[in-house]
C-alpha cells in the first residue's frame, strides 16, 4: 500500500499480514488542526518507540533504516506493532510523532497531509551516506562458520525474516592474549552486525555462534530503553527474557562459562565495538 500518488522516494508501504490490529476506530490522538510545530529534537529509536507505545497504548518495536523508496512500514504480529521508519523520522516533531501513530490505526487526509509534508521537508535526507554505508559490508564467510547462512537460519527461525542487518566478522588488533573478550556488537546506525573472530575456530560449536548472533539481532528487535534514573540501557527485562527464549540458552552459557580462557587466548583480532561479554551487567 502506498502513501498517495507521490514520488517514489516519498511512498510509505503497509507489509505484511496484521493478524490481531486493533479495531478501525481512530485512537485519540488526532494531531490539532493548526498548531505551530516546535524546532523538530532528535530521538533516538528507543525515545520514538516510548511516545508511540505511549500514543497507541500497545507493544511497539520500532527499528530506523535507510531507505530509498519506502518511508514507512509496519505489521502487526503477536499482538505487537511492528514499525520500520526513515531515520529522517528521528527528528519529528510532536504533531509528527502523533500523525505516524494515527497512520498505523486509519488514514485520513489530514495524517497524509502532514506526513506527506514532513517528508517533503527532510528530501534531503534520504539516501544520505548510502555509499558509504555500502563500502563497509563486512565479511560473513569464515574458515569454520559461515554468518550469514547462521544469520538466515536465526532469522526465520526466530524473528519470521523481520531483521535487516549486515553480518561479518569484526575487525580489530593483533593482541595475542586479553583480559576480557566481547562476541559481538550491533550497529544500529548502519544496521551491522559485527561477531568476534575468535569465535571462527574449530573448537567453538556452531550452538554457541548462533547464540550470539541470535543476541545481537535481538538488539534491533528490543531496541535501548532509559532507566527510571535515566540512563541508556541495551538490556531491559524485556531483552532479558527474549533472550532466553533461544532453544539453546542454557547449553550456550554453559559452553561460554566452561571456554572462557579458549576465547580470551589464542591471537584472535578484537572487535572495536561491542556488548556481549565477560563483565557485562
Amino acid at each position: 500500500m502506498s502513501f498517495g500518488p507521490r514520488p517514489l522516494e516519498r511512498a510509505l508501504a503497509v507489509t505484511g499480514p496484521t493478524p490481531g490490529a486493533p479495531p478501525d476506530a481512530p485512537p485519540a490522538i488526532a494531531p490539532p488542526r493548526s498548531a505551530p510545530s516546535p524546532a523538530p529534537i532528535a530521538h533516538d529509536a528507543a525515545g520514538l518507540q516510548a511516545k508511540l507505545r505511549a500514543l497507541l497504548g500497545e507493544a511497539v518495536s520500532v527499528s530506523i533504516h535507510d531507505n530509498r523508496s519506502t518511508m514507512i512500514s509496519y505489521r502487526r504480529a503477536r499482538n505487537r506493532l511492528h514499525l520500520r521508519v526513515h531515520h529522517m523520522f528521528l527528528f519529528a516533531e510532536p504533531l509528527v510523532v502523533r500523525a505516524l501513530a494515527q497512520y498505523t490505526r486509519r488514514r485520513t487526509g489530514q495524517v497524509d497531509q502532514i506526513l506527506d509534508g514532513f517528508i517533503d521537508r527532510h528530501r534531503g535526507r534520504i539516501g544520505r551516506g548510502g555509499e558509504r554505508k555500502r563500502a563497509m559490508v563486512p565479511r560473513a564467510r569464515g574458515r569454520f562458520h559461515e554468518l550469514q547462512t547462521i544469520f538466515d537460519q536465526v532469522n526465520q527461525r526466530y524473528f519470521q525474516s523481520t531483521i535487516e542487518a549486515r553480518i561479518g566478522w569484526g575487525r580489530g588488533t593483533g593482541r595475542r592474549r586479553r583480559k576480557s573478550i566481547r562476541m559481538g556488537a550491533y550497529f544500529p546506525e548502519s544496521r551491522t552486525i559485527l561477531i568476534h573472530p575468535a569465535l571462527d575456530r574449530a573448537e567453538v560449536p556452531r550452538l554457541f555462534v548462533e547464540f550470539v548472533v541470535y543476541h545481537e539481532m535481538l538488539h534491533q528487535a528490543v531496541p535501548q530503553y532509559r532507566t527510571a534514573a535515566g540512563h541508556r540501557s541495551a538490556h531491559s527485562p524485556e531483552f532479558r527474557a527474549r533472550e532466553k527464549l533461544f532453544a539453546e540458552y542454557a547449553r550456550a552459557r554453559a559452553w561460554e562459562k566452561a571456554n572462557l580462557k579458549l576465547l580470551l587466548r589464542g591471537g584472535q583480532r578484537q572487535v572495536e565495538r561491542a556488548d556481549i561479554g565477560t563483565g557485562r551487567t
